[in-house]
């Protein structure tokens, strides 16, 4: 193992519950109930993605999908707080002991993450980020964690991947990389094709240990 990869929501920092959030507000405005789970087993997916996948999901007319963004923006940006999972400090300074590499891997837009990095002084732990606006092809597509691992100068069978979603567990995968699966937003049974699922960081960093 030479490098560990992280994803972003529901990994590294507590946002997927706003997300929620956002789109059930947005959603409810058309007449729809979306549960959580509805959510969090696309996560992963563009926002774009997202709301395509909301419109033929719930019969509500394609051009809708622009609106649909706009009005989960406007109740995300209503709600949102930043706050990062227990134990990710330990975690980076383990990586940092062992001078591992390490990155971001997420679908989100490159500003939020960057923000929600230097609110907490955390940009510097980083040395790649790939966001959904870096690749042609997002998760479940490997071309992310393939591009993280190129601009750290890995050999992707040399990195680890931690995710939360099936979308993300298959992105790693499909770039040939071992995945540690994290259940944070989702039970362990939607996580089964990682290599290991964990009920927290604490957890992973017993798993990374073990793997190093």
């Amino acid at each position: 193992m030479q490098a560990v990869l992280f994803d972003f929501d529901g990994v590294v920092v507590r946002s997927m519950e706003d997300h929620y959030e956002g789109w059930r507000k947005a959603l409810e405005e058309y007449g729809i109930e979306m549960s959580p789970e509805e959510l969090y087993i696309m996560e992963g997916a563009g926002v774009e993605e997202l709301a395509s996948q909301f419109t033929r999901k719930f019969n509500l007319p394609f051009e809708a999908a622009p609106e649909i963004i706009r009005k989960k923006q406007i109740h995300y940006d209503q709600i949102k707080k930043i706050e990062f999972y227990p134990h990710l400090i330990d975690v980076l300074q383990w990586i940092e002991d062992k001078n591992l590499k390490t990155a971001l891997v997420t679908g989100g837009e490159r500003d939020r993450v960057i923000d929600a990095l230097r609110s907490f002084g955390l940009p510097d732990r980083f040395e790649i980020i790939v966001t959904a606006d870096d690749v042609r092809f997002p998760k479940p597509a490997p071309e992310p964690y393939l591009q993280a691992a190129y601009l750290l100068g890995v050999e992707p069978e040399e990195c680890v991947a931690i995710e939360n979603a099936p979308l993300g567990i298959q992105s790693a995968k499909n770039a040939g990389m071992r995945c540690i699966a994290v259940a944070t937003t989702l039970s362990p049974m939607y996580l089964k094709t990682a290599d290991v699922v964990a009920d927290d960081l604490e957890e992973v960093l017993v798993t990374l240990k073990k793997m190093y």
